[in-house]
């Protein structure tokens, strides 16, 4: 496989990482509302360490570094709380 062709996989990749992280972050504005109607708090300490944990084993069978998992999830989970605060603050 020639360079180009490599880099073009790689680009439609990314692409589908861009676009589900992007539907991720539409399902926000719901779970602040659900959060708002059930009287929980915006964060949730146990649940991010069941999906951190969740992820690294994950990940870990896809041959992903801990650490890589855990940093790009640590991310995620920072933009939904960004997105949910907005929601949740009105």
């Amino acid at each position: 496989m020639e360079l180009e062709e490599i880099r073009k996989e790689i680009d439609r990749i990314d692409n589908d990482i861009l676009s589900l992280l992007s539907k991720r972050l539409e399902l926000m504005p719901a779970v602040a509302e659900y959060k708002l109607q059930n009287n929980l708090e915006q964060k949730q300490p146990n649940r991010e360490k069941k999906l951190l944990a969740g992820k690294i084993k994950l990940g870990n069978k896809h041959g992903l570094r801990k650490e890589y998992v855990k940093d790009i999830f640590k991310r995620v989970i920072e933009e939904s709380h960004e997105v949910q605060k907005e929601i949740m603050k009105k």
